[in-house]
């Protein structure tokens, strides 16, 4: 398997700066890292060389005009400049257990895709995080809100893989991927502009192509620097009706999807 991980990020630079050290201590580093940049200015592009001069892996930096929030064409960039045949994708707000990728790994089956959670950082242990990146919480870290979910365990996994059959619960910044099964459903929907719903959007058309989730529950730990809530607007509204279609009507392409860009070259920002 030649994993790629996918970073998503806008004007953040503090916070992914963060996200790539913790990339630093894996126990088992990706094949590639992809930073899926929605149109950041120069200070993420700086974050971006100074770790590119020591990552052990190759990085590629995946930008676009800033034309507002469009986090599904960004990722769609993203995956089409990809060279690994399996996707992990997170955002650059987040921390990764040591064990991420090596988790992930564990995790894949085929015909598959993985749905992970994500621990909830205080705003108090964030701020230090990005001062320090040097910092790793653990489960027991202050400033850890969700303590017990940061456990690390193969039994609560097993037991949490089992509870995912009856309900499934998934969040975009931490969600694994066939390549190959986001070229079937043509990557993410880019009528979805704005926060939200772009992600249930993928989650739906995939199950309705009998893409069968797994829950990556006590593994595949990432730790999510805590950054104010937004806010659900007209655009939210929007999106949720859209999403209503796709379930409605079963859609598995995204007739606005990831094909248009699979001859492109990277857009590197100067």
């Amino acid at each position: 398997m030649k994993l790629s991980l996918i970073i998503s990020t806008y004007n953040s630079p503090e916070a992914l700066g963060a996200t790539l050290a913790s990339v630093l201590r894996q126990a088992i580093y990706p094949r590639e890292i992809i930073i899926a940049d929605d149109g950041s200015d120069e200070s993420t592009a700086t974050v971006i060389k100074e770790f590119t001069s020591k990552s052990p892996v190759p990085l590629r930096h995946v930008w676009h005009e800033n034309r507002g929030f469009r986090l599904a064409a960004i990722r769609n960039r993203a995956i089409a400049a990809a060279t690994g045949d399996y996707i992990v994708q997170i955002d650059g707000d987040i921390i990764l257990d040591p064990f991420f990728i090596a988790d992930h790994i564990d995790s894949a089956r085929n015909g598959h895709f993985v749905c992970g959670s994500r621990v909830q950082l205080g705003e108090s242990l964030s701020k230090q995080i990005t001062a320090n990146p040097s910092l790793s919480p653990s489960p027991w870290t202050k400033g850890v809100v969700n303590h017990i979910q940061a456990m690390r365990s193969g039994f609560l996994s097993a037991v949490g893989r089992r509870l995912c059959a009856r309900k499934l619960t998934y969040s975009g910044c931490n969600m694994a991927f066939w390549r190959s099964d986001l070229l079937a459903v043509n990557g993410y929907d880019e009528s979805y502009t704005g926060w939200g719903c772009e992600d249930s959007d993928l989650v739906a058309r995939l199950l309705f192509h009998r893409i069968t989730p797994l829950k990556a529950s006590h593994c595949a730990i990432c730790y999510h620097l805590w950054h104010p809530s937004p806010k659900k607007d007209d655009t939210f509204v929007r999106n949720n009706r859209l999403l209503e279609e796709t379930r409605r009507n079963r859609h598995i392409r995204a007739n606005e999807g990831l094909d248009k860009y699979l001859d492109e070259e990277v857009t590197i920002p100067h």
